[in-house]
Parts: C-alpha cells; structure tokens; sequence
C-alpha cells in the first residue's frame, strides 16, 4: 500500500525556485558547449540538452537541501538521498563562479569524483550490504528523496555530464 505524503512534503514555490537556479548554474557550464564553431546537428542538440537538464536538476540539490532544511523543515528531513543530492550537487555548484578554466575544470573533475564515489559508498552500505527487508524500510518517501536516490543511483552519468561540458 503507498502512504499519501505529509503535509509539507510536496513541491513548493522554494523548490522552484532551487530549481531554477540550479538551471542557471547548468547554464553557466554549458554555455561554452552550446556555440561550437561548426554548428551541432540534431544529436548534438539531444545530447546538449540531456546535458542542461541533467547538469540543472543535479546542482539544484545544495540548494534545495539548504531551503527545505533551514527554511521550512518538514517532518523527517533529511533523508539518505536528500543528502546524497545535495552532495552530488555540490561540485557544479562551487565550480561555476570560478573564472581560471584551469582550475574550475579540476574542481569540476575531482569534487564529481569524490561526490560519486561517496554516493556510490553510502548506497552500498544502506541498499546492498543490508537484509531486503530493512532496505525496504529505509526507502525515501519524499519527492526529493527519490530524486535523489535516482541521481545517486545514476551516479555514472555525472562523469559523462563533466566530459560533456569539459570536453
């Protein structure tokens, strides 16, 4: 039987507004790739645009967390994948006001490494090395939970999305 979520659980105007400027932060990484000198084609288009809005939703979660945790706390906040979100995010997040190429490339590669591998670490410790059963009961419940667990879950992408906007 599904559960119908709490009050304060749902999407809200904050959330919006995280997301939106988690597309902004997008934006400031794939702007370079966006005007190649040769033009794209319609792949080129597709794959620019799963690159924006993957690279969107991911650094949105820093600042999600931020709002629903020091804004309006619901009930139970923060599960597992609301921090895993939030730590997969941050690496875009502190990488996009950094002006040297140079070095918002490495911040860029290294902090997506060391938050995938520390998602991936968090996930095998409370989804695989656990009984079914309490994997079960541990399952998110709030929206942003699920997105979370889904990116952490996803975490390979997160290097072809750094290839994507670095390369």
């Amino acid at each position: 039987m599904t559960s119908r979520a709490g009050p304060g659980d749902g999407f809200t105007v904050l959330d919006g507004a995280a997301l939106v400027i988690g597309s902004a932060i997008a934006a400031v990484h794939v702007r370079a790739a966006a005007q190649p000198a040769e033009g794209l084609d319609l792949m080129g288009w597709t794959l620019l645009w799963v690159v924006l809005i993957g690279v969107a939703l991911t650094a949105a979660g820093p600042i999600v967390f931020v709002v629903r945790r020091y804004g309006r706390r619901p009930p139970g906040y923060p599960q597992t994948g609301d921090r895993l979100w939030a730590v997969l995010g941050t690496p875009w997040l502190l990488a996009a006001p950094v002006r040297d190429e140079a070095l918002g490339i490495l911040l860029l590669e290294v902090g997506t490494a060391i938050a995938s591998m520390a998602s991936l670490a968090v996930l095998w410790q409370t989804r695989v090395v656990v009984p079914p059963a309490r994997a079960r009961a541990r399952a998110p419940t709030t929206w942003t939970a699920k997105v979370g667990m889904i990116l952490a879950i996803t975490w390979p992408l997160q290097a072809g999305f750094v290839l994507a906007v670095v390369g």
